[in-house]
């Protein structure tokens, strides 16, 4: 059998390149954080890993629609806390009202103070949340008031609305000339309009309560959604992802094999063929 000294060298020589291209793949992986580098690696594992970055894609669209549905429902509630305190307001002030004995002054006092809540009322219908869209619907559910989707297949209304007619009888009831000046009005009339008042505080509190019950769920939903991000992430990250042990692990190991190859070929590189066959 014939025998050089470059079938000699190319032993060790390829054990230092194939360990240095090995050392090379590991620092690489450790860098970057990726385990896997292309799709034939593990066609399985890239796929299912697509499949949870589509999962945590939706939880993040969720994640935003239940944001603003909070953001919503907050400010709606808050809106109505408003009208709710003017209206029990309003009903005091009436029910004082009513009484014989009251001089000029309170009863002006009085008209002064209804005229405030109308205004604080009639505000708090109209008003717009921090996008600038109305608070409350009407009944209508339009572009300002859209059903957005919570969880896969599952939509929540975004419409805040006062139960029935009460939003066009609150803003009929406050344009009423006893706001403007109790002494122009009848007992009668102020008597009539006090149980307006009681009706829509009713209503008021149906509404607080409907807003409530999705404001909660909301809560809920975004708890869930979170859940499902961090399982999707945590799962990709099982698949795709370096693991860090095994990597540095595997990057000693390598080390050790290098440095034994570039030591063997040093020794190698350093004789013969003849002080071989001596």
């Amino acid at each position: 059998m014939r025998v050089s000294t470059a079938q000699m060298y190319q032993v060790p020589a390829d054990a230092v390149g194939s360990g240095s291209a090995a050392m090379a793949r590991e620092i690489g992986r450790i860098a970057s954080g990726r385990g896997i580098d292309a799709v034939s690696q593990d066609v399985a594992a890239v796929s299912q890993s697509s499949r949870l970055t589509q999962v945590k894609a939706r939880t993040e669209v969720h994640a935003g629609n239940l944001s603003e549905l909070d953001m919503r429902y907050a400010e709606a509630d808050l809106s109505l806390s408003a009208i709710g305190d003017a209206l029990l307001r309003m009903g005091e002030a009436l029910a004082r009202s009513r009484n014989g004995a009251l001089a000029s002054d309170a009863q002006n006092a009085l008209s002064t103070g209804l005229r405030l809540d109308a205004a604080a009322i009639q505000a708090e219908l109209t008003r717009r949340d921090s996008q600038a869209r109305p608070i409350f619907s009407q009944g209508v559910a339009d572009a300002d008031h859209p059903a957005l989707e919570v969880r896969p297949g599952q939509t929540m209304s975004s419409e805040v609305t006062l139960e029935g007619s009460a939003e066009t009888t609150l803003a009929g009831l406050i344009g009423q000339d006893w706001v403007l000046d109790l002494a122009s009005s009848t007992d009668a009339q102020r008597g009539q309009a006090a149980q307006q008042i009681e009706a829509l505080r009713a209503a008021v509190l149906d509404a607080r309560g409907s807003v409530g019950t999705r404001w909660s769920l909301v809560a809920t939903y975004q708890d869930a959604n979170q859940g499902v991000a961090d399982a999707a992430v945590a799962a990709r990250s099982s698949l795709v992802d370096t693991d860090l042990a095994q990597a540095a692990s595997s990057l000693a190991t390598y080390s050790a094999q290098l440095q034994a190859a570039r030591s063997m070929f040093g020794r190698i590189e350093s004789t013969s063929l003849f002080d071989l066959i001596r």
